[in-house]
């Protein structure tokens, strides 16, 4: 949540949105939220009295400089220095970001339907639970 939302000193407007493009972004490459490890009051206090979240440039060099400075431009704590999403589709990152349609081609063809591989992935689960179970009645008997 961007720091003015939880200020509730003004209204909610699109710079709110921005923020949270840059904090999900990360969320999105890691696989978790950033402070996602500590309890919601002290990320809620985190957000509020420290510098702004977003990649570390040592730590994360896998991804592009693009989109770590995509990243630090949303994740700015004054509003009003964030900027508006035109001027944001301006930046490098958007602006070199393959087509929808590159996208679609890499990644989803070929990709089985999401209801098949939640499928899967329930079944393997029971697969491994059954056989934990078998184990421990083996070595019962």
């Amino acid at each position: 949540m961007a720091p003015e939302v939880m200020q509730q000193l003004h209204g909610y407007d699109f710079k709110a949105d921005i923020w949270s493009l840059g904090i999900t972004t990360p969320e999105l490459a890691h696989g978790h939220a950033p402070f996602s490890k500590h309890p919601p009051i002290k990320v809620l206090l985190m957000t509020l009295q420290n510098a702004p979240t977003g990649l570390d440039y040592e730590r994360d060099k896998r991804f592009l400089k693009s989109f770590k400075e995509m990243v630090a431009t949303c994740l700015v704590n004054d509003p009003k220095k964030r900027p508006a999403s035109e001027k944001l589709l301006k930046q490098h990152f958007f602006k070199h970001a393959h087509s929808y349609d590159y996208l679609v081609h890499t990644i989803l063809d070929g990709l089985a339907p999401l209801g098949e591989r939640l499928l899967k992935t329930k079944e393997a689960d029971l697969l491994v639970q059954n056989k934990a179970l078998y184990k421990d009645n083996e070595q019962l008997s």
